[in-house]
């Protein structure tokens, strides 16, 4: 209980500044946050596709479909999305640009991210520092919690 009062308020101090995006990093989950599965989301989605051809700009669109019928009102945090399981973001196929992906949607929304890899203070590391894929995040105003 302590430890979610206390990462409510630190969000919420968060969220008071004035930036450009607002992205909350986080390993273990937040009450009164669903994240939205995004790699079985969109692993259904690619699995019913016939037609493979143009697959990342079909990627893009369906990303953003299930992106915004994801995004809530949130109570306290205001318009939020969450999101998790984004492994499959990283695969070279698809060609996802994620540092993209969370500039775009942090630019109106709290943009959630449910983390399992490393982080540092501007690097996202997809599995970990020494065999992972790095993530530029200088530029994204975020917090680790």
């Amino acid at each position: 209980m302590q430890r979610d009062n206390n990462v409510a308020i630190e969000i919420s101090t968060f969220l008071k500044t004035q930036s450009r995006n607002k992205v909350v990093f986080y390993k273990d989950g937040i009450n009164d946050i669903t994240e939205i599965d995004l790699g079985t989301e969109l692993s259904q989605v690619l699995y019913n596709l016939n037609d493979l051809t143009k697959l990342p700009m079909k990627v893009s669109h369906e990303l953003e479909i299930i992106m915004n019928k994801a995004t809530i009102e949130h109570e306290h945090f205001g318009r939020s999305l969450a999101i998790s399981n984004l492994g499959i973001l990283f695969e070279p196929e698809l060609k996802v640009d994620f540092s993209s992906l969370l500039e775009k949607y942090s630019n109106t929304n709290v943009l959630f991210v449910k983390w399992a890899g490393e982080i540092d203070n501007e690097n996202l590391y997809f599995l970990s520092k020494e065999k992972g894929i790095k993530t530029n995040i200088k530029n994204l105003s975020h917090i680790a919690i």
